[in-house]
């Protein structure tokens, strides 16, 4: 790496890095150039709900709401892992799993299902042979 080259790329990583705070800053900021106050989002949602009659509740909640009724209503498993952006379907089961209807009783309906006979105990006989040595 030339040092011409090398003071070229470290001009550009302190632009970059100076761009990147600006557009930051730009993230909490009104339209007329005031700072968002760090619970104002928080603060809003509380009001919408209060005039709305409901009980206060996180903005987190909406999203394990959404995400239990998706799986109740019989969604896949796969499909609320999508929606949740969970980078692998472990964690939704791992979250969710216990709200997926039937799991459990299907499981079990599946062994009813299956051919008995394949697990069954042979019958015994009555008489039994004495062992002979």
């Amino acid at each position: 790496l030339s040092n011409q080259l090398y003071d070229e790329l470290l001009q550009l990583h302190t632009l970059r890095k100076a761009e990147l705070a600006k557009d930051m800053m730009d993230d909490e900021v009104t339209g007329d150039g005031k700072h968002i106050e760090q619970n104002f989002i928080r603060r809003t949602f509380e009001r919408i709900l209060s005039k709305a009659g409901l009980r206060s509740i996180r903005i987190h909640d909406i999203r394990h709401t959404f995400a239990s009724l998706l799986l109740t209503n019989g969604e896949s498993p796969v499909y609320v892992k999508e929606q949740m952006g969970h980078s692998s379907i472990q964690i939704t089961v791992d979250i969710y799993g216990h709200l997926i209807p039937n799991s459990n009783r299907d499981a079990v309906n599946r062994l009813d299902d299956a051919t008995l006979s394949n697990y069954m105990q042979p019958k015994t006989n009555k008489n039994p042979q004495p062992i002979v040595k």
